[in-house]
């Protein structure tokens, strides 16, 4: 059988893989609706993230093909919304290369760890990371639509605009989060570096 309760943490994985093309396409329309939707898609997209965990634990399936899909998917759908932002405008593409950076320096020191026999968790800067990215990232969408003269201001009366132009704030407070976090990952790994950068001697 494909589906069962037990495999709802994958299911939820891949949902979040699968759907990544829809977000893309949604940031890249230029309606302001389809940013509400793009918003929608990506509170969907956390929700699951955060609850399949979550679900596996309480069900016992954690599985290596759990974690994979879990560590993979959050990095694409994230990196799925970042880079259409960066080619309409409404993010510095610094900003995103800095965030796309630190994933690749996590991914690999953790495999890195992994390949010197020892497991690197994400810690709890880690967790919030992307909980804070993503609400950043609803908080630029929100603004787009506002500004654009889409539904936002118009079921407000313009009274949430003042508060959504602070969206560059909370992007900064993304990408400190998402730096602060990378380092505590390199600090985590520092004594693994340290040892691992002496050649280690083969024999005679």
């Amino acid at each position: 059988m494909l589906f069962s309760a037990r495999s709802i943490p994958n299911m939820l994985g891949l949902f979040r893989i699968v759907t990544t093309p829809l977000l893309v396409w949604l940031v890249l329309m230029p309606e302001p609706v389809a940013y509400l939707w793009a918003v929608a898609l990506l509170v969907l997209m956390a929700i699951s993230d955060i609850a399949d965990g979550k679900i596996a634990r309480h069900l016992k399936v954690v599985s290596p093909l759990g974690i994979f899909l879990d560590t993979i998917s959050d990095k694409i759908f994230v990196t799925g919304a970042l880079i259409p932002m960066v080619q309409i405008g409404m993010l510095s593409g610094w900003v995103v290369f800095a965030i796309i950076v630190r994933e690749f320096v996590v991914s690999g020191l953790r495999s890195f760890a992994a390949a010197e026999g020892v497991v690197i968790s994400a810690g709890k800067l880690g967790k919030q990371k992307l909980v804070v990215t993503v609400v950043a990232l609803i908080w630029r969408l929100l603004a787009a639509n506002a500004t654009a003269g889409g539904s936002v201001s118009t079921l407000f009366g313009g009274s949430l605009v003042p508060l959504l132009n602070l969206w560059p704030l909370m992007i900064a407070l993304a990408l400190v989060w998402t730096m602060v976090s990378g380092l505590e990952y390199l600090w985590r790994a520092w004594p693994l570096l340290r040892r691992g950068w002496s050649p280690r001697s083969t024999g005679d």
